[in-house]
């Protein structure tokens, strides 16, 4: 009865890893007050620049109401400005400050410290393995 045990189940352990690494993260995260999500979209404006509030509820997979008190929160921290889009004004557009840029030197280093303990009995070759493997079944659920 393999199948029935929940060691075995691919769905289970995806989870269970998603939460430790989620739980970490947030551990990680926590000396610049900043959640997972929050993280998600900084990065993500670190990369792309400016972005519309439902962009940013697209790649943290956040509903419209949860975005909106998260953006809240940032703007009260200095890491984000608010604006309406000028083509559309039912439309907020999320624009780094200089804080929320400066953020972008300090945070990812320390992740990449923070993460390198759980990952060294990986070699950097299944790291990269595994990373190509998650990405497909991103790209499998319509995620990427």
């Amino acid at each position: 009865m393999k199948a029935l045990d929940l060691d075995d189940q691919l769905g289970f352990n995806l989870v269970r890893v998603a939460n430790a690494f989620r739980r970490e993260l947030a551990r990680a995260l926590r000396e610049h007050q900043l959640s997972p999500e929050q993280w998600q979209a900084l990065a993500t404006l670190w990369r792309h620049g400016t972005l519309s509030q439902v962009e940013i509820a697209r790649v943290t997979m956040q509903d419209a109401p949860a975005v909106s008190r998260m953006l809240v929160r940032m703007d009260r921290n200095g890491w984000i400005e608010r604006s309406r889009d000028p083509g559309d004004a039912r439309s907020t557009r999320i624009t780094l400050t200089a804080e929320g840029k400066r953020l972008r030197q300090v945070v990812p280093p320390k992740l990449l410290r923070h993460f390198r303990d759980y990952l060294r009995d990986f070699p950097e070759a299944q790291q990269d393995a595994l990373l190509e493997l998650l990405k497909s079944l991103r790209r499998a659920t319509g995620d990427l």
